[in-house]
């Protein structure tokens, strides 16, 4: 079924410190990297903390607590409103490559796992069904044009947006296109399921539209101002944000929950128990009320100067936020009161959300590494080379990296359990 709509506006730890505590010139076991071939094993190497510049942590140890389950079906990004695609305990090295394939073009949409499947969209306008465990393609679709938004999937369909414009729905067992719909524009956000009947996305001139999850067809839609961000979902809540500075809240029904424009561009929306989280370029970051967009708090990093864009908040524990920034930098803050416990600088922007678990920040930076840092101090542990610059974010799955670059380069890598115990202090 096709169908087109164009201008339907109805409405314009915490690692134990062993690692850091006088002893920065211990290496991990770690040595296999990422290369560009499907067929050689990548290797990782690794880097002397004392490399990076880092800002001392002032504040008391972060306590770990027990993980969220992997979800079922992935309705959103990252698998869940709370932008962090991490599950499981932390892993370091020695490091293995499970398998890898190459597509030649960017990798930047983020993938969706169901089950033991693997879908991941890239800008060579392809979408491939991968078995996440052997790295076998199990079907691929190929649209018109490049593929930047993230991928959702729920117990049936796989659902992904294209530059060309359109929203498609795909069989997830066959790859056969069941719908695809035209916003109009190009499209960039990540599909959503809403409520298992509605799939949400918005284009590039700010058009938000639900579609009906079986058909296609258009059930509400409403324009605001601006190139679309996100969406996070949460209690049938859909926020996004828009490259112009405005933010807002919808319900099921397509109403308007609440709307606020701000001066400075913001990140895509996180939420974490009915908050919501986002950072700007002027290097500030607010908490809003899912219910009414109140500020709940504000925050500013230190020493800013000009535009230091936020990647979209990683959100854990229901206390703690973590997130990179075009001025090198990783974060880590409390959810409660906003303060910040460290600032740690890498060499290059961290544009994509980190994967965070119990006591490890996964960090995917533009010099061609991802950061191992302590979620309790922000210290670099170990770096693994990825062979080009961030891609997609991080998924950290069962003790399993997964990861794409900008090099259109896509690996599964395989990490130890620490030997030591991550005993609290």
């Amino acid at each position: 079924m096709i169908s087109t709509i164009i201008g339907t506006s109805s409405k314009r730890s915490k690692l134990n410190i062993f690692l850091i505590a006088g002893t920065l010139t211990a290496v991990l076991v770690g040595i296999f990297f990422i290369n560009r071939t499907e067929t050689d094993s990548p290797v990782f190497n690794q880097q002397s903390a004392s490399e990076v510049n880092q800002v001392t942590p002032q504040v008391p140890a972060v306590t770990s607590t027990p993980l969220e389950e992997p979800p079922v079906l992935w309705l959103q990004a990252s698998g869940s409103c709370s932008g962090n695609a991490a599950w499981g305990y932390a892993v370091v090295a020695p490091f293995d490559t499970l398998w890898s394939l190459s597509t030649g073009r960017e990798l930047f949409s983020p993938p969706a796992i169901v089950g033991q499947m693997i879908f991941i969209a890239g800008n060579d306008k392809v979408l491939r069904a991968i078995n996440m465990n052997t790295g076998q393609q199990v079907w691929s679709k190929t649209v018109t044009c490049g593929l930047s938004g993230g991928v959702a999937a729920d117990s049936t369909n796989v659902y992904f947006s294209g530059q060309d414009g359109y929203m498609y729905a795909l069989n997830m067992e066959t790859g056969s296109e069941e719908w695809k719909t035209g916003l109009g524009f190009h499209i960039f956000t990540d599909a959503c399921v809403v409520a298992d009947s509605l799939v949400l996305a918005g284009n590039s001139k700010g058009s938000i539209a639900a579609l009906d999850r079986l058909t296609g067809s258009l059930v509400w839609s409403y324009t605001v101002e601006g190139l679309l961000l996100g969406p996070a979902i949460s209690n049938e809540v859909s926020v996004f944000s828009t490259e112009s500075g405005t933010v807002g809240a919808w319900d099921i029904q397509g109403n308007s929950i609440w709307l606020r424009n701000f001066t400075t561009q913001p990140s895509a929306p996180s939420i974490k128990s009915d908050v919501v989280y986002l950072g700007f370029s002027s290097g500030k970051i607010l908490a809003l009320s899912l219910l009414t967009g109140e500020t709940i708090w504000e925050s500013s990093l230190s020493d800013v100067q000009g535009r230091t864009v936020v990647s979209r908040p990683a959100l854990t524990n229901d206390s703690l936020l973590v997130s990179g920034t075009c001025d090198n930098r990783v974060f880590c803050m409390e959810t409660t009161s906003g303060e910040i416990l460290w600032e740690t600088e890498l060499e290059n922007w961290v544009a994509v959300t980190p994967a965070v678990c119990d006591t490890i920040v996964y960090a995917s930076c533009d010099d061609n590494r991802m950061y191992l840092l302590s979620l309790n101090t922000g210290l670099v542990i170990d770096t693994i080379e990825t062979g080009s610059y961030s891609g997609t974010p991080p998924i950290l799955m069962n003790g399993t990296l997964f990861i794409g670059n900008s090099a259109g380069d896509f690996v599964a890598i395989s990490g130890t359990e620490p030997s030591i115990p991550l005993e609290e202090e």
